[in-house]
């Protein structure tokens, strides 16, 4: 297996974990406030799915970086400077940035979630689209409306499902 079958893996993984995760976080996380509260048993199934998206989040940072060492050292320099590939760092970083702020309990969770899943699906269409066609701020601006489409979306969601 080559080296960069290896990353693509890997990042396939990473990435794997990172969406899903985030996306079982919210059901959990919503399924368990229901009752206004958060038991033993549902704090320990949250647990869980963030350590999954902390592992997701570790393995898709890791192997990117292994791209870019890759890239370098094989002379496809090139490739760094693709639009696409910076737009999908930064949301990288916001994501980092997220997940240490919600940590900390510095940044509301109706935030912290509608970030968290508009990062890791951002990064997984960015990742998926090969011949994409977007400047990095056009990209950019894309998420920053995504992120509230997103807030708005699950604001709703919640209220509907709540009422029930």
């Amino acid at each position: 297996m080559s080296i960069y079958t290896f990353l693509v893996i890997s990042h396939i993984i990473g990435t794997i974990l990172g969406v899903g995760g985030a996306t079982f976080a919210e059901i959990h996380h919503t399924r368990a406030l229901k009752d206004g509260q958060i038991d033993p048993k549902e704090g320990k199934t949250l647990k869980v799915t963030y350590s999954v998206i902390r592992w997701g989040l570790i393995i898709a940072t890791l192997s990117g970086f292994g791209f870019l060492l890759l890239f370098r050292l094989t002379g496809e320099e090139e490739r760094l400077l693709d639009p696409k590939l910076w737009a999908k760092m930064s949301i990288i970083v916001v994501l980092i940035t997220n997940a240490l702020l919600l940590q900390m309990h510095k940044i509301p969770m109706w935030l912290g979630a509608s970030i968290s899943l508009t990062s890791w699906y951002g990064a997984l269409i960015l990742g998926s689209w090969r011949s994409y066609p977007y400047s990095y701020v056009d990209t950019i601006i894309g998420y920053v409306i995504a992120i509230v489409l997103v807030a708005i979306a699950l604001h709703f969601i919640k209220r509907i499902y709540f009422k029930k």
